[in-house]
């Protein structure tokens, strides 16, 4: 079900003058806000009590991912992109298609943005705490229904889905998706959205770096693009932006401070060492957990940070991003071994 590219609405100039509007705190209806606060507590309550893919880590990954949505949202540079002497219908206009397309149009898609913090949510609801390489060893009813195929992100998605298709549900649903469309396009960017969390399907991984490198890592002449191909170009770079947020929300620990890095790392080797010791694992994490953790940051996360940087939409957050994995990394070398050895002992 995953797509190579999401297709986003077109800037809209009678949708962009309602912006003050949309700024403005919006009141649900009673029955929306009931049925909204009913929907995060059943999803909390399908956590498993897990170390690491447990509520605490997913509502981590919703904050990180709506910290980032913000960035987005609003960018710090828009203010310099009016010139003087525009008359202020102008200077709206063009502050607001700047922001549609220098966002790659998520910053003007409400629908968007909500699916991106209602993925961080449900990403790992009913998460056993053991990898997809386990349940298809295991030869669970999950892997044979997912083809052995990101078999604990698919479940989540459809345990998630099938929740909020729930009767009990009508009014939210109607708040989230108003039509047919709208549905469809919201299941699609769910489905992307958590699937991007699983970073080691080889076919999903190609996919992502062909997609990046089409997106971002070439530089065409889009004065010689027909309009199709330009569209397809910006829905391209936004749906591996989208992917991205996800990416970097999940593992957003290894990019902030250093004692926030530390606890969850330590719930993780918690996590996959019960799974060990419960057969549940062939691999003890105790063997070079301290140089894994190097080649992670050095093959997976800085890079990762780096992509925040060069898609140009995250402002001064994607500096920090960096900042925070590259000092994680060098105080890992310096510490790592010394961390490793505590939690070795203490999970015996």
């Amino acid at each position: 079900e995953v797509a190579e590219v999401i297709e986003l609405p077109n800037f809209n100039l009678k949708t962009s003058k309602k912006k003050k509007e949309m700024e403005l705190p919006i009141q649900l209806p009673p029955e929306v806000r009931i049925q909204l606060r009913e929907y995060v507590a059943n999803i909390a309550s399908m956590y498993r009590h897990v170390p690491f893919h447990n509520f605490e880590h997913a509502s981590h990954v919703t904050m990180s991912a709506n910290k980032l949505m913000k960035r987005i949202i609003k960018p710090d540079s828009l203010n310099n992109k009016v010139k003087e002497g525009e008359s202020k219908k102008n200077q709206r206009k063009i502050v607001a298609e700047d922001l549609h397309n220098s966002t790659f149009g998520i910053s003007s898609d409400p629908l968007t943005q909500f699916a991106v913090v209602f993925s961080a949510l449900i990403h790992d609801v009913d998460h056993y705490g053991v990898p997809n390489t386990q349940l298809v060893k295991e030869k669970t009813e999950w892997s044979a229904i997912f083809g052995n195929q990101s078999v604990a992100e698919q479940n989540s998605v459809v345990v998630a889905w099938d929740l909020l298709m729930e009767p009990k549900f009508a009014d939210l649903q109607v708040y989230i998706f108003a039509n047919d469309e709208g549905q469809h396009r919201f299941r699609q960017l769910l489905v992307n959205t958590v699937m991007a969390t699983d970073i080691m399907d080889s076919d999903l991984v190609t996919m992502r770096k062909n997609k990046w490198e089409r997106a971002f890592a070439t530089a065409e002449d889009t004065q010689a693009q027909s309009d199709s191909v330009i569209g397809e170009d910006i829905n391209r770079k936004a749906t591996i932006v989208i992917e991205h947020i996800i990416q970097a929300s999940d593992v957003a620990h290894t990019m902030q401070h250093w004692h926030i890095y530390t606890k969850w790392n330590e719930k993780l080797y918690q996590e996959m060492r019960e799974a060990y010791k419960n057969e549940r694992s062939e691999k003890d994490p105790a063997e070079k957990w301290y140089e894994n953790e190097l080649a992670f940051f050095d093959f997976y996360i800085i890079p990762l940070a780096r992509k925040l940087q060069e898609c140009g939409v995250f402002g001064v957050s994607s500096d920090e991003y960096l900042g925070f994995a590259l000092e994680n990394r060098n105080e890992w070398e310096m510490k790592g071994r010394q961390v490793t050895e505590a939690m070795v002992a203490k999970y015996q």
